[in-house]
């Protein structure tokens, strides 16, 4: 408030050009770009164009590292593509056109502030293959796993480069219809850090599948691992048709995985998650938990991950026979994931259901098959078996919101005093007035909020600095009108910030907080000091500790102006967008210029009384505002000043509301209003039975901020007769 200094450099704004090439293209899809793993644009993006970036709170704002905001161009790399302008502009020509490939061109973005690193950038992309069976490609937002397997053994840009004449399309297209009843779409990006062998077996793992050749023709066949038979129907190996039963082992429980992890990835995060499942009854008879982690990055739905794990739980949890075995030539047509049933009536085994994990189809010179097959278990029912975990994570830094509840005052002279020097409370004109603000902190993790105002006939806001959020509670009991209250109060926010002795408002009143118990939660308050007087206050009424806690406007405002104010919460995630921010209006009213009420008001040597009887008494004591800027003066203290040039005001109402005697000039702190002034004056040919009297302060044509007002009955012969025998 008050005087002006020479602009300095704080910080830096940081702009950068950037060309980003994100991956092999045309896409179907950009949904989502992340910067420094906070949201910076949402969307879908579906072609080549320009977006544009509108986060510069995104990391803060400049008070803090700034965010991110500007055009981008996002270039599909379409066959048509074109060299990018921009490009052109910077690098000069000829500039190649970048087609085949999905990339940014950030056009001068604004990146930080206060900080020269850049942060890691992140796409969401949709990409699924729609080049074969494209009503079956997508699932749920993800792409169908056959899809998927197809695209790498068949592209000649990245994959195997395989014709498409040799995949069983049949065999392809029962699995992607399987995929898609069961909603097993994967996300799933391959960097090209592992073969595209590599990759196309991780996309296995996932769906339990394998990928072999057929017999038959030589084409690849994709073959799910599923309960998708019927015993009766598979081809019977007995003593028949067996060469050899090499051997036949069955494993041990102590050979068994009781707990599955499955590490999958959040949809909304790009974060890693696990789920676990366990089998219960093989815990009990192992008497521990053996645990087993299987990683599925390309699955990004819980109950998908529930699903799978298990899946994958029954394959490790039950003691299976393994079978190694040579059969004859009717074997021809195996092929691994193929299933048969094995009965050996010498072993007691009839209909033993085995799928074949590996197979030697034999030589020209020596006709036998060999297998090596497990008993099978797989399966994949559409039923889930296991709720989704909830990650139990919750976000700890909270988005900006709106400062609620909020508060406007003008500055009193007293905060003038603390806050300037000599000269500068020298140079404020009498009709000046500044605006102070306070807020509630509106979530946990809001750091502090701007203030921004601007005079009610302007169109544009302007920031004004920060301001720090104001402890602050509701009363929980209702307060009278008296000089000091012990009170208690509820919904308490920072309460352990608030010191004894500084000053609060509850409502338009002023009270200085003498004590404080945040156990008990209780209060004791001197009441209306400053340039205040004590009035009563309901229950739920609210507290504001203000003192040291407000935002300041240094603008200084003429009598009369109105201002706008908008508050802009600010998080570890930005700050609230001023348009978002709610607007709260002050007309300034020149309380730092106006004269102080005066205190200790009694009316027959009472304070307060709630009867009266007799003559009236009123006496009160002078306060000077000039003179009170050391420490804050009860109304219980006697005589300060008066300031130069203050006068009194006293007026005397009835019982209808009839104003009957002003007494204004006055400049002594006594006056009497007698029984008999007050039956001439009344009307009623009788004195008033209820009396209400105001005090304020006068000086060069203002008067004081508020008055004292004490309403009270009358007691005496002929008023309120039957209530007051004996005296009073």
């Amino acid at each position: 408030m008050g005087g002006s200094s020479k602009k300095q450099t704080v910080g830096y704004r940081y702009y950068l050009g950037m060309h980003l090439a994100i991956c092999h293209g045309p896409v179907d899809a950009v949904t989502e770009i992340q910067v420094g793993d906070r949201r910076a644009w949402q969307g879908k993006r579906t072609g080549s164009g320009r977006i544009t970036v509108n986060q510069p709170e995104l990391f803060g704002g400049e008070k803090r590292e700034g965010g991110v905001a500007g055009a981008i161009d996002v270039a599909f790399g379409e066959s048509t593509q074109v060299a990018n302008d921009y490009l052109v502009a910077k690098l000069g020509s000829p500039q190649p056109a970048y087609r085949g490939v999905l990339s940014l061109i950030l056009r001068q973005v604004y990146m930080a502030a206060n900080n020269p690193y850049i942060k890691p950038w992140a796409l969401r992309i949709k990409r699924c293959f729609r080049g074969w069976y494209g009503a079956k490609a997508e699932i749920n937002g993800g792409a169908n796993p056959a899809h998927i397997v197809y695209e790498c053994l068949t592209n000649s840009a990245w994959g195997m480069g395989y014709p498409t004449t040799s995949l069983d399309k049949a065999a392809f297209q029962a699995a992607a219809d399987t995929l898609y009843d069961e909603d097993f779409g994967l996300n799933l990006l391959w960097l090209q850090q592992s073969t595209i062998e590599q990759f196309v077996q991780e996309i296995l793992d996932h769906i339990g599948a394998v990928l072999t050749t057929s017999p038959t023709n030589g084409r690849f066949v994709l073959k799910l691992i599923r309960a998708d038979y019927g015993i009766e129907a598979l081809p019977v190996f007995d003593p028949d048709n067996v060469i050899a039963l090499e051997s036949l082992q069955r494993a041990a429980w102590g050979e068994t995985t009781n707990e599955l992890v499955v590490v999958y990835t959040r949809a909304d995060t790009f974060k890693e998650t696990s789920i676990a499942v366990q089998d219960l009854a093989n815990i009990q008879t192992q008497g521990a938990v053996v645990s087993q982690t299987r990683r599925y990055p390309g699955i990004t739905s819980d109950q998908l991950a529930a699903r799978v794990a298990m899946r994958d739980l029954a394959t490790v949890s039950t003691p299976l026979a393994k079978v190694r075995l040579q059969v004859n030539r009717e074997g021809w047509d195996l092929q691994p994931g193929a299933v048969f049933a094995l009965t050996w009536p010498t072993l007691g085994i009839a209909n033993l259901v085995l799928r074949i994990v590996t197979l030697d189809s034999g030589t020209l010179t020596d006709g036998r098959i060999r297998i090596e097959a497990v008993e099978d278990v797989f399966g994949l029912p559409a039923a889930t078996y296991t709720a989704p975990q909830p990650t139990g994570w919750v976000d700890p830094v909270p988005a900006p919101v709106a400062a609620t509840p909020r508060r406007l005052l003008e500055a009193p002279y007293w905060d003038l005093v603390q806050a300037m020097s000599a000269a500068e409370l020298a140079y404020v004109d009498a009709a000046d007035g500044y605006l102070q603000t306070l807020a509630a902190r509106p979530v946990s993790g809001a750091i502090h909020y701007t203030l921004n105002s601007k005079s009610h006939s302007s169109a544009r806001y302007t920031s004004k600095g920060q301001g720090e959020f104001c402890p602050t509670a509701v009363l929980d009991t209702a307060l009278l009108q008296e000089n000091s209250s012990n009170t208690r109060y509820h919904s308490g926010l920072d309460i352990d910030l608030v010191a004894i002795n500084s000053y609060a408002y509850i409502e338009a009143e002023v009270v200085l907080v003498t004590a404080i118990d945040t156990t008990t939660q209780s209060l004791t308050l001197t009441r209306g000091v400053m340039d205040t007087v004590p009035i009563a206050h309901p229950v739920g009424a609210r507290i504001w500790f203000a003192d040291g806690a407000q935002g300041i406007d240094p603008t200084e405002y003429a009598s009369g102006e109105t201002v706008d104010v908008r508050l802009g919460t600010t998080t570890g995630k930005g700050t609230l967008p001023l348009d978002q921010a709610p607007t709260d209006t002050l007309t300034m009213n020149q309380r730092q210029n106006r004269p102080y009420p005066p205190g200790r008001l009694r009316i027959n040597n009472a304070l307060y009384p709630a009867v009266v009887a007799g003559d009236l008494v009123i006496t009160w004591a002078h306060r000077d505002r000039l003179s009170q800027t050391v420490t804050l003066i009860p109304q219980t203290s006697g005589h300060i000043g008066p300031e130069v040039g203050v006068t009194y005001t006293l007026r005397c109402y009835g019982e209808t509301g009839r104003l009957c005697r002003t007494y204004s000039g006055l400049t002594d702190t006594q006056t009497t209003y007698t029984l008999a002034e007050d039956a001439a004056d009344s009307g009623l040919n009788r004195p008033n039975d209820q009396l209400r009297l105001t005090l304020e302060a006068n000086r060069s044509g203002v008067t004081s901020l508020q008055h004292h007002s004490i309403a009270f009955a009358r007691a005496g012969y002929g008023l309120h007769y039957d209530q007051y025998y004996g005296g009073l």
